[in-house]
Order: C-alpha cells, then structure tokens, then sequence
C-alpha cells in the first residue's frame, strides 16, 4: 500500500478544499501505517472515525459547490464525481461497523482499493474545481455577480 503524500501538486487554489485534501492525504497515510501494524480492523476505528467525519463533510461542500457549473456542459462529469464519493462513503460506513466492505478479503486488499478511488477523485477534483474557479462559482451563498438592478454590486436597492 502506498498512499498519497501531499504536493503542491495536488493543490487547486480553493483555500477550503486544498486544506481537506491535505488533511484527508495526512490521515490516510495514518490509517494506511497504523493497518500495517493492526490486527483487526477495530485497530484503526479510531483514526478511521476521524477521517470519515471529515470526508463526509468534504463530500458534501464539494458537491454543494460541484452543483453551481452548468449542467449542460458539466452534469454528467459532476454525477459521476458524486457517484464517486458515494462509494468511498459507502464503504466507509461498511468499515466502521468493524467488517470489511463486501468483496474484499483483507484490510490490506480493501485500503489498497479504497485509496486509489480516493486518488481518482483527487485527480478528478482538479478538473471539476478548477472550472469553478475559472467560471466562478467556488463560494457557496455569494452571488458572482452582482444583482442585475445593482450597478456593479453596490449601491441601495431600487426600492
């Protein structure tokens, strides 16, 4: 198993998104060493506690902010990017029960799977966020631009 190191790399210029793709590489890399040593899944439940509350809310804010790009030229992209996550979630919850997901036979089998989808999405993520960024739509409750009857976005309301 070898699991991602952070890079600079990997860095999409979403200040939020950047900081949990870090913090989801850094604790993957701690459940990957502490299953090499683990006798049983109930060994890593705790490090895999913390990684799923945070890759459910990743998931959820990214998906929020997946959902603003156009659906003509970016739906299906975006549909199967959240498929995506739904599986790592899935699995996820599988794991925290303390059983392997179905169709795997070793921990070892089932991190090695389960990070490389998670890498996938990482790869995929540059695409998709990178055209929020260049279509601006990367912040969640704060209008691009500016209402229509505002000139520039400021002023008082016409009312």
């Amino acid at each position: 198993m070898r699991t991602l190191a952070w890079s600079e790399h990997f860095a999409l210029g979403h200040e939020r998104i950047d900081r949990e793709h870090r913090r989801l590489l850094e604790l993957s890399a701690r459940i990957e060493s502490a299953a090499e040593k683990a006798a049983s899944i109930e060994d890593i439940l705790p490090l895999c506690r913390d990684f799923f509350r945070l890759l459910v809310s990743h998931c959820f804010y990214e998906e929020q902010l997946l959902r603003k790009l156009p659906r003509d030229r970016f739906g299906n992209h975006v549909d199967e990017h959240c498929r995506g996550h739904a599986r790592l979630i899935h699995q996820a919850q599988a794991m925290m029960t303390g059983q392997l997901p179905t169709g795997y036979d070793s921990l070892p089998a089932f991190l090695n799977a389960y990070f490389e989808l998670m890498h996938d999405l990482l790869v995929d993520d540059t695409e998709l966020v990178g055209s929020l960024i260049r279509e601006g739509y990367h912040r969640l409750g704060t209008p691009e631009m500016p209402p229509e009857w505002l000139p520039s976005g400021r002023g008082a309301s016409p009312v």
